[in-house]
């Protein structure tokens, strides 16, 4: 029978990347307004707001890899005698 000894980083990781993935859609559309003059934003700002979610991505990608290193590292540990 398992256990579960901890909170498991993977449902973070997966929030983090969903939001990140939100945030670049509509920085994405804020720069296409800002650089066609339909919206009242500037270039600048979002391409700030990409930048900021290309790291939270990275971040929440970060942590999924991490994540799964652990969980194959306690596998690994299990199967030693």
């Amino acid at each position: 029978m398992a256990h579960d000894h901890g909170v498991s980083a993977i449902p973070h990781a997966a929030e983090a990347l969903t939001s990140a993935s939100g945030r670049f859609e509509h920085a994405s559309v804020r720069l296409l307004e800002a650089a066609s003059g339909a919206g009242d934003g500037d270039v600048a700002t979002s391409l700030v707001d990409l930048a900021q979610a290309k790291a939270q991505f990275a971040a929440g990608l970060g942590l999924l890899r991490f994540s799964d290193e652990m969980l194959r590292e306690l596998i690994e540990m299990a199967r030693e005698p």
